[in-house]
């Protein structure tokens, strides 16, 4: 029952956080100018990109820099749609079952590969810009924070148990046999 009900929440935060990160990826490119709310001002732009390098872009390079920066995207979506998957078989008590794992295989790479792929876009995407414009006005920086490193060994601690799931299964399976 209290795992039922952690799931719907989960699922819920999720729904949250996937719509927050789509909205952001597209007011990063798309957003003339910062938003006000109040007396708060919030400007949403691409990672390592001011608000005034992202005004002054044409159309052409903000569509280069949609399409570098849509795999990352892509991968956390179906990540988080293969955890929410993951989430409703343990709501339906569904724990150890073949797809149930699946999911959770399945979500532990996306995320990950998600990270690697987010960490590569900002210098991949200076190359696209600068191979673009005929110039090297944007620099190439690579950095990765603790926090990225912390969220690649959970996807591998993720993965690491979808494996030990799927091994109790197999062995539970196989002692069937046995009875």
């Amino acid at each position: 029952m209290q795992i039922g009900i952690l799931c719907r929440l989960l699922r819920s935060v999720l729904l949250i956080f996937l719509v927050l990160q789509v909205g952001f990826f597209v007011l990063a490119w798309v957003a003339a100018t910062p938003f006000q709310l109040g007396p708060w001002a919030m400007q949403i732009v691409p990672d390592g990109m001011t608000l005034d390098a992202r005004q002054m872009m044409p159309t052409s390079q903000r569509l280069l820099g949609i399409a570098v920066g849509l795999p990352p995207i892509v991968l956390l979506i179906f990540g988080m749609l293969k955890l929410e998957q993951t989430l409703r078989q343990f709501q339906r008590g569904a724990i150890f079952a073949k797809r149930t794992i699946a999911y959770l295989r399945a979500f532990a790479g996306a995320t990950f590969l998600s990270v690697i792929f987010a960490n590569v876009e900002k210098p991949l995407r200076a190359m696209v810009f600068n191979l673009a414009s005929n110039s090297k006005a944007y620099s190439i920086t690579f950095d990765i924070t603790s926090n990225e490193i912390l969220l690649i060994l959970v996807c591998g601690l993720f993965y690491l148990i979808a494996w030990i799931m799927h091994e109790g299964r197999r062995l539970a399976e196989e002692n069937e046999g046995f009875i």
